[in-house]
């Protein structure tokens, strides 16, 4: 299929091309070793957004010379030791991987880099240990040369922002959150509206990791980032927020209540009129002194209560959220004192990591990259070197997907497609020209053609293969020589490489999708079991960043594995509403008597209980005992005569009617 041909496209790819030219040339003129290590790394830095190959740049520089001074550290050392010198390079990449693989912001490339280039510079360097330091400047030099000049061109030449992007998709998704809270405060189908609305925990996943790019982007907007950041906080309160706000309204369907009308009116004229900041204010103080007035301890006065709590809540994350958006739209918007100091913080929220999954990925780099060096060494191979290098940036490359195989076979596919085409060049094209300005002419049309699929998120693995692939092949020298024999002992090691980096990660680290799903929801699970059983509050957005963040990844690999029985009755909005429900309570617990804090224990006891049995595998529907609980917990806050009182009812009425949504209403009776 051929690619796109707009004019964004043919850009990024001209500029890619100029990029490797440029670092290239200069690597020639330097003298350097490798300079065609200069032009892969300019295509491997290569984005379409200027923001993020400037702050992946200063992280790959970083990762590259810690990972140049590890090889500095191990070879002469242990030169003697092949066997160790071996163990000692893939332990580093293995636990450079590892904790890489705990953080998904572009900082993760800092240890990335630092794991595969000291491969890169320790494995070649076995045979020559005195010149170690020599070759790992050299690398360095290279490496960086290449990251320089694609910095330089993607920054200076008609740069794509990374903050009109985030502006445009930041706006998008706050339309979106209007047409979900109209929606469900005019009763449309909630729960429909709630699970084809998931993808908005996907997309605001997908802003967060766009908004670290933002401190190193070239339009005015890097220096709203705190502004940013705040509003992603309103973001993911709104998730839950919006989804809580459609299971009560759901719940209240068949009562009338003048007061609920009025204000579920008051909220729909709000927001068509664009949610303004002053009315906003106002609106949210009527409803929090609508939800004080509580008629009776009733089940229907109780859902009332919780729905005005929410609704409040809803709509003061709303409002907030468009007066941050407005900021970013006029840097002299006014905001409130509490926005004002929100968008100054620098605290960033938490996201889901998932250690053990980790370490499994670092483990399978080492037993790969020690099985490549068995090869080399036993065999006595001269270019074997290139056998535990490739195995260790084939499992360090795509360590972050489910199932990398898939994956790699495809890079190791499109690497093997791109060597006759290396070998034309090699062996037909280049021994006829003469002078840099033929040789980039001659390599223009199947970089620049190639560099079109780059930006096209299907293809780019499959392209920037080709390209890697071709562009190591030629071994662009500053003396250029043709031998066959070299061509082909040095490409062979690719493949054995490849080869150990697909076994050993089919038998540890692959999962499907389903059980990925699995692993995710009874994660989950068990942060919900610890939730309920801890006696202190957790900062609300903060939990509910590692909730959404979750649920983002989540989301799309339920809706790829389909109708399976071990999703049967899944909701993973739920299980957001939940924690969200859990915090509520937690938070006014320490106001609570003695009896009250007893009675309210033993109900998130029983929740605890019932989410620590789901993540066991257990799949049986929480007991009538926790429901008797809940609902004495309940009696026991509606009798409370504290403030905070308010939330807690609004809280324990979400979790009986997440848990408990065919159960019998919570009768006045009950109140006595």
């Amino acid at each position: 299929m051929l690619p796109k041909f707009d004019w964004r496209t043919t850009l990024f790819s001209v500029n890619s091309f100029a990029a490797a030219m440029l670092a290239l040339y200069i690597g020639f003129a330097l003298g350097l070793p490798r300079p065609y290590w200069a032009m892969t790394t300019a295509y491997i830095v290569s984005q379409p957004l200027a923001g993020a190959v400037r702050s992946k740049a200063v992280y790959r520089v970083l990762g590259t010379i810690l990972g140049a001074a590890a090889a500095v550290a191990f070879v002469p050392v242990l030169v003697n030791a092949p066997w160790l010198l071996s163990l000692a390079l893939a332990l580093w990449v293995g636990g450079c991987l590892t904790i890489s693989l705990l953080d998904r912001t572009p900082r993760s490339y800092v240890l990335m880099l630092a794991g595969y280039t000291a491969a890169i510079i320790g494995f070649p360097s076995v045979s020559q240990p005195g010149a170690i330091f020599d070759v790992a400047v050299a690398r360095v030099i290279e490496i960086g040369l290449g990251i320089l000049c694609a910095t330089l061109v993607h920054s200076l030449v008609f740069p794509q922002p990374v903050g009109t992007v985030l502006k445009q998709r930041l706006s998008a998704w706050m339309n979106e959150a209007d047409r979900w809270a109209l929606d469900v405060l005019r009763e449309r189908d909630n729960r429909t509206i709630a699970r084809d609305r998931r993808h908005l925990a996907a997309a605001a996943s997908e802003i967060r990791m766009l908004a670290v790019h933002l401190p190193f982007d070239t339009s005015h907007l890097r220096e709203t980032t705190g502004v940013v950041r705040a509003l992603q906080e309103r973001m993911l309160l709104l998730i839950p927020l919006l989804s809580g706000l459609g299971d009560r309204m759901e719940a209240l369907h068949e009562v009338r209540d003048d007061r609920v009308r009025g204000a579920l009116n008051a909220v729909i004229g709000w927001i068509e009129a664009g949610a303004p900041q002053e009315p906003g204010r106002a609106l949210v103080a009527d409803l929090e002194g609508l939800a004080a007035q509580r008629a009776d301890a009733s089940w229907s006065s109780l859902l009332i209560e919780s729905l005005l709590v929410r609704l409040s809540e809803a709509a003061r994350a709303l409002g907030e959220g468009h007066a941050l958006m407005a900021r970013l739209d006029e840097p002299d918007a006014p905001l409130s004192p509490e926005l004002e100091a929100s968008s100054r913080a620098t605290a960033e929220r938490p996201m889901h990591a998932d250690l053990p999954l980790a370490l499994l990925s670092g483990g399978a780099a080492v037993i790969a990259i020690m099985l490549s060096c068995a090869v080399w060494i036993l065999a006595g191979w001269g270019d074997g070197a290139v056998a535990p290098i490739m195995a260790a940036v084939f499992c360090c490359f795509f360590a972050a997907m489910d199932d990398p195989v898939p994956a790699i076979k495809n890079f190791g596919l499109f690497t093997l497609f791109s060597l006759p085409l290396a070998a034309l060049y090699m062996f037909a094209i280049l021994p006829a020209i003469d002078g840099f300005p033929m040789l980039a002419l001659t390599m223009a049309p199947p970089l620049v053609f190639l560099g079109l699929y780059v930006p096209d998120p299907k293809r780019m693995g499959s392209a920037l293969a080709m390209i890697i692939g071709f562009c190591n092949a030629l071994t662009l020298q500053e003396t250029f020589t043709a031998d066959f024999a070299t061509f082909l002992n040095g490409n062979l090691g690719q493949f054995v490489g490849l080869f150990f980096a697909i076994m050993v990660t089919a038998a540890l680290r692959s999962m499907g999708v389903d059980a990925a799903a699995r692993r995710l929801l009874v994660r989950t699970w068990r942060n919900l079991s610890r939730l309920a059983r801890s006696r202190q509050a957790p900062e609300p957005a903060a939990f509910a960043a590692i909730l959404v963040d979750r649920l983002g990844i989540l989301t799309p690999k339920l809706a790829e594995s389909g109708p399976g029985p071990d999703f049967v009755g899944v909701d993973a909005l739920r299980d957001l509403r939940v924690g969200m429900n859990l915090v509520a309570v937690q938070v006014v617990r320490p106001d609570l008597s003695p009896d009250g804090k007893d009675r309210l224990d033993a109900a998130l006891d029983g929740v605890g209980d019932h989410f620590a049995a789901l993540a066991a595998g257990g799949r049986q529907a929480p007991g009538a005992d926790l429901l008797a609980r809940i609902d004495l917990a309940l009696r026991g806050l509606a009798a409370a005569p504290t403030a905070s009182a308010v939330q807690g009812i609004s809280g324990l009425v979400g979790l009986r009617r997440n848990l408990f949504p065919e159960a019998p209403a919570f009768g006045p009776e009950a109140a006595r």
